[in-house]
């Protein structure tokens, strides 16, 4: 479903009107899916390209877009809020280091036990699994670093 009048399907679904700023931002996702991106780079992008849209404009979008599951928004102390496609990828998870930062995929062997037993237990069937772990890394657990603090060499 990676194409733009595809995106623009599943918002006029929801009931959301298309605009040109909707566009433009659905665009930028698109070509952006296969990375995260922050929110710095977003506006930038936007704001490239529209000068007359305001930033509570694009924020409140990507919360639309969020809620409808095209994106998914990750919260990383090095590089703050950032963003990702998500909406035909079947499993998306990441452990995040609150200590050092560093965002990692999860197994997807775990995952998929995990949908097998939310499959026995509640009988819910196969879905997109979005899931985000927040802890400390085997590398910040060793060096004592669990402040949440980035450590300085």
């Amino acid at each position: 479903m990676k194409r733009h009048r595809d995106l623009l399907a599943v918002l006029r679904a929801n009931g959301m009107r298309i605009t040109a700023g909707r566009r433009v931002l659905l665009q930028f996702i698109l070509d952006s899916q296969s990375r995260r991106v922050s929110l710095r780079e977003i506006h930038q992008h936007v704001d490239d390209r529209m000068r007359r849209i305001d930033r509570s404009s694009v924020y409140r979008n990507l919360i639309a877009f969020e809620r409808l599951g095209i994106i998914q928004a990750l919260n990383l102390s090095k590089s703050g809020k950032t963003y990702q496609y998500i909406l035909d990828r079947h499993i998306h998870h990441f452990y995040i280091c609150k200590a050092c930062g560093n965002a990692r995929r999860g197994n997807r062997k775990l995952f998929e036990r995990i949908e097998a037993a939310l499959r026995e237990t509640h009988g819910f069937a196969k879905a997109n699994l979005s899931v985000v772990f927040y802890g400390t890394c085997a590398s910040c657990s060793t060096t004592g670093n669990r402040s949440g603090r980035t450590r300085s060499a």
